[in-house]
């Protein structure tokens, strides 16, 4: 039996991470992911897929990635259900991160959100009174 995912994707906002009682560090964030087609309407439709992280990669990631981020994410597909206090059942899926890779660099993103460049521009594409140098 195989159970892998390679995803890339941006991050829809910072990681958040905690220690749980253990002493165990956990990540966990959101990333979107574009679908190949569009919809009828001629629209991207995106993905935005629930991803956890454990340990020393997951204190990495937080260090280095932020809101809009770039990374391809490999892991695992977790699904599990759980009740709340109320009793009402809930059930999540969930991709269990094994190793990641930061696809832009942190002055690239940089770049672009102060451009106010959408996510998918080419930050570079800029107007040459806007560069930087």
């Amino acid at each position: 039996m195989i159970n892998r995912v390679i995803l890339t994707g941006r991050l829809t906002k910072d990681p958040e991470i905690k220690t749980i009682p253990s002493g165990k560090v956990v990540a966990r964030f959101k990333l979107a992911v574009d679908r190949k087609f569009k919809n009828s309407e001629g629209k991207k439709q995106t993905d935005f897929l629930d991803v956890t992280i454990w340990g020393k990669s997951a204190e990495t990631l937080v260090s280095y990635a932020g809101k809009g981020s770039m990374l391809a994410v490999e892991g695992e597909l977790r699904s599990r259900n759980y009740e709340d206090a109320n009793g009402k059942r809930h059930f999540l899926t969930e991709i269990i991160c094994t190793a990641f890779s930061f696809l832009e660099s942190k002055a690239i993103r940089e770049l672009r959100e102060k451009s106010n460049q959408p996510a998918d521009s080419d930050p570079l594409d800029l107007a040459e009174e806007e560069l930087p140098f």
